[in-house]
Formats: C-alpha cells, structure tokens, sequence
C-alpha cells in the first residue's frame, strides 16, 4: 500500500537514488562513523547531500532525513505508517525498558492509556506539596554552595533532583539523593542509557552470545533498579489494600497505574515495572540534561539572564522558589527560554525508525522495512525556519516578539503526532521550578572554558562535565 502525501512528482527518489558519503567496499561508511558525535555527522553531511540522504553501512543502508516537513510525517503516521525500529526496541527490553516508549500499535494504546492517568496535570496538581520539598533542599545545598564560592558540579546536582521528583511523583518516595553522599540509585540508572546506545551502534550484538565486563555491570544495574521498583510496587499494592479509597483517589503515579492495571486485566507486573523503569531513566535524564544545557548557554548570554532575574523577581515576590503550581503559567520568559534552549541543544537529537509499508512523502519513496533515521537539530538551526538561527534569542518564542520566520515544525523536542511525549508538563513544570529558583536567588559562573564542554551523545545527548561557581544576589 502507498500513501501519498505533499507535492506530487513525476519521478520519486527510492534509497538507491539518495545521495550520500562515500563508503568503502563491504563496509561502507563504518570506518568513518564518529559514534559519540554522529549527530553532528549527519548535520554536516546533510548540509553536503541534501536533507534525506543515504548511510551506507556495508550490506544495509539506511536513510537520513533532516527535513522538518517528512519528520513531522512520520511522527503523525506512526505506529500505521513507521514504528521504531525492531533492533531498538529488542535491545530496551534486554535493557528492562518494556513499556510506553518502546510499545506499538495496540499494545502501546493501552500503556498510553494507563500511564496517561497518573501524568496529568490534575495529579501534578496533587503531587506539587511533595516537589516543593525537593526545590528546597535544592535551594539549601546551593546556598552552602554559594557561602563556600567554590566551584562545583552543578550537573550532579541537577541530576539528583529530577531523580528525587520522579521518585516522588511516580512512587510516593521521598528517596533523597540530593542530600545523600553516595551515588544511591543514580550509579545504577547512568550505565543504562549508555549501553543501550552502544548497542544500537553495533553492527552485530555481541551481547547477545558474549558478556564483557561492561555487559555484566549493565546487566547488575538493571536488575538492582528491578529489584527496588519491585519494592515499591509492593509497597503500593499493600497500600491500596490498607486503603481502597486510593482506588479512587490515588497519591502517585504507581497507584494511578495500579489501579489502571488491574482495570485493564492484561497489564501485569512486568509492564508495571517497565514503565515505571521507564518513567525514572527518562524523567532523570531528558530533564537534567535540558537544564545541563541551558545554564551553559546561559552563562554565555548575560541579556537572558536578565530577562530570567526579572520575571522571577516579578512572579516569584518575596518567596525563593515556586510556591504555587499555578505561577508556572506566568513564567513565560522562562518558558520561552526552555524551548529556545531545546532548539540550540535537544537532548534527543535522533531517532530510529521502520517503515511498516510503502509509503512516500513529498519526493521519495520509503519501502516496507526501510530503517529511517531522523535527525532534528539541523532544520533547528536554518535560516529558512528561524530568522537568524544561530542567535540564541529566547524572544523568538513569545508571541509578542515572534521573528518573521518561526517554523515551529522544525523545532519540536517533545516530538509530535500521537506519540507526543506524555511526561512534556511535568519536564516544564521542573524546569521552571530549578531555573527561577537558580535566577531569582543567586549569580552563576562558568568556571570551566565554554570552549571544553563537548557535547557528547550516549542515547541522550548530554554535556561533558563542567563546574560553576555559585554566589548570593544582593
């Protein structure tokens, strides 16, 4: 079956009609592939071949799409049209990661479904007392922080701190880690996505016959968080049974899911774990990372800054952080801040995915089974999207300033179409909780050279690590 879609042409372009970088023979363009930076691979060399183009990987090719408008087509036409790619979703169950990411068609309906009810914004509502102990303990460690003037690892910090709401949003625990000296569960979560990446980059999966001591310390990890998830699924089954009024008014997104779960009937305990597993790897990393982001381009824009004090200075008043869930509505600088941030740096830059039949879209055909590879911080950064791209300017986002080129396809972070990305409210509602909180109370610094903080891509695309200096504004 073809879908046809956009402008008609008289000749489409398959896979063997795309241009592409020259590879050699039987292996093509492997040797050259630059695994922690292939991201910026593929933006150079879709400014080189066009924005689909062929990877050549020996005996299979794929394709690379940096087009906005096909990337936006193929996020609306999943799962009918593109799932992701078998060999992904194979390596995150291996990894324990069973649940609303990975699952398609109907089996993904109904994770979606259940999951959707302990994300709404109605249980962030709920849930928001809990959080606001965590952004005080935040605020508490900063403020040591800015009396010593010492330089420290900002991202440790902001890593715990996502770990400690989801924990309490998902669970019901207050798991702390912020104020822990240890590495307490985050040792365990920061070997999983890296493995994964690293085995989606495999030509063949070794692990799969052969563990090295890096497979077993993945493999160890993943079952310690099991076995704690485990714990709290218990922990929140004994209490729906101590308390069945949680039936129908649940403190957690565990208990939402639960009683979801036994709504449904086939959702058992290991689609429970896999999506809390889920819920916790990708709540920490994508949020902490975004932050990560923005406080180094931050520290190279002093306007925005400004713009941030300003705002947090207004809406926060007299209080240190964010009191009311509600004021998150009013920090609309700092929201437009986030998104500009996410366009300059999006912590998932590419994606993998397949074609399920013979679709085409716009010029080119995509046959059944075809490995699809998007990658969407080019099209971010072009001048035919966003008037003067590569200025970061946080404006851009407000409505009132809007830039006369502002094409919001070719910037869309949380994705789009069906599987839009369910945890998008509660990563603003973090965000602008840390960064007004960091704005309103103090001065930051960047102690390490802007010039040596590498972007660095291990499923997630993170920063490589850097310190700041943190002092108390007067």
């Amino acid at each position: 079956m073809v879908i046809a879609t956009g402008r008609i042409n008289l000749k489409l372009k398959t896979l063997k009609d795309l241009k592409g970088p020259k590879g050699y023979p039987f292996v093509g363009n492997i040797p050259r592939l630059d695994v922690p930076n292939i991201h910026r691979q593929f933006e150079d060399w879709s400014d080189e071949f066009g924005d689909v183009f062929r990877l050549n990987l020996g005996f299979t090719s794929q394709t690379v799409v940096t087009r906005p408008s096909i990337i936006q087509h193929i996020y609306r036409d999943r799962p009918d049209g593109f799932i992701r790619a078998k060999k992904m979703d194979s390596i995150l169950r291996d990894g324990g990661v069973h649940g609303l990411f990975n699952a398609e068609g109907e089996e993904w309906e109904l994770h979606r479904k259940i999951l959707a009810k302990g994300l709404d914004v109605k249980h962030q509502k709920q849930f928001y007392p809990a959080m606001l102990k965590v952004i005080e303990r935040l605020y508490n460690k900063w403020s040591k922080d800015a009396e010593t003037g010492e330089p420290f690892d900002i991202q440790r910090d902001l890593l715990r701190f996502t770990v400690d709401v989801t924990a309490s949003l998902a669970f019901g625990i207050d798991m702390n880690t912020l104020e822990q000296t240890g590495g307490a569960i985050q040792d365990h979560m920061d070997k999983v996505f890296p493995m994964i990446f690293k085995r989606i980059n495999q030509p063949i999966l070794l692990y799969k016959y052969f563990k090295t001591r890096d497979d077993k310390d993945f493999d160890a990890a993943v079952a310690e968080m099991n076995k704690l998830i485990d714990v709290f699924i218990q922990s929140g089954k004994d209490k729906i049974k101590a308390n069945p009024a949680l039936k129908a008014n649940p403190s957690n997104v565990l208990e939402a899911i639960l009683n979801a779960a036994e709504e449904e009937g086939d959702f058992g305990t290991k689609e429970v774990r896999g999506n809390l597993l889920t819920l916790l790897l990708a709540g920490e990393d994508t949020t902490a990372h975004t932050l990560s982001w923005m406080i180094f381009l931050l520290t190279q824009h002093s306007d925005a800054q400004e713009g941030l004090r300003t705002e947090a200075d207004e809406i926060l008043g007299a209080h240190s952080w964010m009191t009311a869930y509600d004021l998150q509505g009013k920090l609309r600088y700092t929201d437009a801040t986030a998104m500009e941030s996410m366009r300059f740096k999006p912590v998932a830059p590419g994606m993998l995915f397949q074609a399920t039949r013979d679709v085409v879209i716009e010029e080119f055909k995509f046959v059944e089974g075809q490995k699809v590879i998007i990658q969407t911080r080019a099209g971010a950064m072009k001048e035919e999207n966003f008037t003067e791209a590569e200025s970061f300017n946080p404006k851009r986002w407000l409505k009132e300033s809007r830039c006369p080129i502002h094409n919001t396809d070719a910037s869309s972070p949380f994705g789009g179409g069906a599987r839009f990305c369910p945890g998008r409210n509660l990563a603003m509602l973090e965000i602008k909780m840390v960064i007004s909180m960091l704005f309103k109370n103090f001065n930051i610094e960047m102690v390490t050279d802007h010039s040596d903080i590498r972007e660095v891509l291990a499923f997630t695309m993170m920063a490589s690590d850097y310190k700041v200096r943190l002092s108390k504004r007067t």
